[in-house]
């Protein structure tokens, strides 16, 4: 167990987001088994280093699932982290909604052709599975406070070996239409290299539409809601349109500053997530110099995303005050004041020749974990020129306003 110094309140870490049931913390890499799970050493690691609440990510239904499951479990098992979740389908799981395979976010189809030709054809069957999603939303929000936002929903133009952009844009906003009956709930959103659609469609949402069309007709699941008299018009048509109260961030940020401010305009309720992939190239950095601190919230979105040493960001990393010249982690006295020395780490393969006693001081190479938050903090608070613990004390802040703690 590492030696600490005398604990202190000073920092106090939200990670808004976390893949938990990725396979690697199951010790699975690439579909082989390296190692038997490690998660409660992850999420000692968090105590350790004040990470106090982490928002766990669903990214189809099937992981949505297996996600509450974990976070029910560990819940009894950790203390701290708090453990919270989300609930929605990924962009890059969309095609669960018209093929009898279940998706998941580690199982791309490799197929582009085949993807842009996929639509829906049997409207049953899609209409079955958006229920599905619906239900399980539903028995979530009236059952557990563990469950604090719809997502991760949105748009991945990146990525088109796991779907195509026609089924992407259509089930954004279907899942879109259904959160509108959760209309508190916040929203988690994810925008990769689709900014354009992105706003379009958040911009349809935020000032409110008639669906006329309703491809599902969620008129009568409307109609059987709390909401018909908000949501249906007199002709009986559908209506969305988010509630004032809602909040929504868009994750893993990655555009332009204008892209930023543009989303930012959208709504005093628009949120900016920031991670070390958001930090890559100078354009990322000049983002984060200019997001404003009050609509800012960070995350790991662990095991993907790490700060490395060929990002633009890395500079702003090793920068530190009172720092021994050497230092190998010059962010770690300030960042994380509990700890002597940062964790050791070795390579996936290597982690099961070690004993079990030890595991928790270890991390396995090339798998980010929420630990590293006070990493991304010391990044935006150098890119900023802001000490570090007013960064840390207003993003708390703020995640804890739009997620709750």
């Amino acid at each position: 167990m590492l030696m600490r110094r005398g604990m202190t309140a000073a920092m106090r870490y939200y990670d808004i987001g976390f893949n938990m049931c990725d396979p690697m913390y199951q010790g699975v890499y690439n579909g082989k088994k390296y190692h038997e799970t490690d998660i409660d050493s992850v999420l000692k690691r968090c105590e350790e280093t004040r990470v106090d609440c982490l928002l766990l990510t669903g990214s189809s239904i099937a992981e949505s699932r297996e996600t509450i499951k974990m976070a029910e479990a560990l819940g009894k098992k950790h203390s701290k982290p708090r453990l919270f979740y989300t609930v929605g389908v990924h962009p890059c799981c969309v095609n669960e909604f018209v093929i009898q395979e279940g998706s998941t976010i580690h199982q791309p189809t490799n197929d582009e052709e085949w993807n842009s030709r996929l639509d829906v054809t049997d409207y049953g069957f899609t209409r079955g599975k958006l229920l599905e999603l619906y239900e399980l939303m539903s028995l979530r929000h009236s059952s557990d406070t563990a469950f604090r936002a719809i997502g991760e929903i949105g748009l991945d133009y990146d990525r088109f070996y796991y779907s195509g952009k026609r089924m992407q844009l259509k089930f954004f906003r279907e899942q879109l239409k259904l959160s509108c009956l959760f209309p508190e709930m916040p929203l988690f959103l994810h925008m990769r290299s689709a900014f354009e659609d992105f706003i379009a469609i958040m911009r349809e949402f935020v000032s409110g539409f008639t669906d006329n069309e309703d491809l599902f007709n969620w008129k009568e699941l409307i109609a059987e809601s709390d909401h018909c008299g908000t949501m249906l018009d007199a002709s009986g048509s559908p209506v969305y349109r988010f509630d004032p109260r809602r909040k929504f961030v868009v994750h893993s940020f990655t555009g332009t500053p204008f892209e930023m401010h543009e989303l930012l305009a959208l709504s005093s309720n628009c949120y900016i997530g920031m991670n070390g992939t958001s930090f890559k190239d100078e354009h990322n950095i000049e983002s984060a110099r200019q997001v404003p601190l009050e609509r800012l919230l960070l995350e790991t979105d662990a095991p993907w995303c790490e700060i490395k040493r060929t990002h633009v960001s890395y500079p702003y990393l090793m920068r530190a005050e009172n720092a021994v010249s050497d230092s190998t982690t010059p962010w770690l006295k300030e960042a994380y004041p509990d700890l002597e020395k940062w964790y050791d780490s070795v390579k996936r393969d290597k982690l099961v020749k070690k004993d079990q006693a030890v595991w928790p001081g270890t991390m396995v190479k090339s798998r980010n974990e929420p630990c590293t938050m006070g990493q991304v903090a010391t990044v935006v608070a150098n890119v900023k020129g802001l000490p570090l613990k007013d960064v840390v004390s207003q993003v708390w802040e703020t995640s804890c306003a739009v997620y709750g703690d």
